[in-house]
């Protein structure tokens, strides 16, 4: 069916990160990739998985995760069992992978003890072991929400021209393979 023949189904775009750290800007990136339009349609929809308690569930986050084309995975300060499992699964099912990380400015003063020693979070340690070793990009670090959200919708159409790139190289090669001579 043509996109004039009825509505566009969007693409699917899992956010991931804290739900307690990140809770405002959770809900306000699910609105800005929402009503994002091209011409009049809206081509991309964001999922977030909410008021998950507990220990992460992988049967919960694979579900979630299947019927997505994109994960956002956003890092802060504060570690989150349900975000390192939610990127692990992203990457076994081989997702486009787009990672951030937050560090917002603190006040001036002291800084925390383990900042003083330059010891890193288990974020970065998560990042640095998980993320960057295996060559993924982790953007950022940003300062403001507000530059973290403006990169994070321009990486999305970005990936997206990409994705609509790499299906139509594959489909010219699987047509050109069923010409006959």
């Amino acid at each position: 069916m043509l996109p004039s023949e009825g509505p566009v189904r969007p693409f699917t775009i899992f956010i991931s990160s804290s739900q307690k750290e990140f809770e405002k800007f959770r809900k306000n990136l699910k609105e800005a990739i929402d009503s994002e339009r091209f011409i009049d349609q809206r081509i991309m929809r964001a999922v977030l998985i909410e008021e998950e308690r507990g220990p992460a569930i992988p049967e919960d986050i694979s579900r979630e995760i299947e019927g997505c084309s994109i994960y956002v995975g956003i890092f802060g300060r504060e570690k989150s069992e349900w975000t390192f499992a939610e990127y692990r699964e992203a990457r076994a099912k081989d997702l486009p992978l787009l990672i951030y990380q937050l560090k917002r400015q603190r006040r001036p003063g002291k800084p925390k003890e383990q900042e003083r020693r330059g010891r890193k979070s288990e974020v970065e340690l998560f990042l640095d072991k998980e993320v960057k070793s295996l060559g993924i990009r982790v953007r950022g670090p940003y300062r403001t929400e507000v530059d973290l959200e403006r990169s994070i919708l321009n990486d999305l159409a970005g990936q997206v021209a990409e994705m609509v790139k790499e299906s139509a190289t594959i489909r010219k090669a699987i047509h050109k393979g069923l010409r006959l001579p």
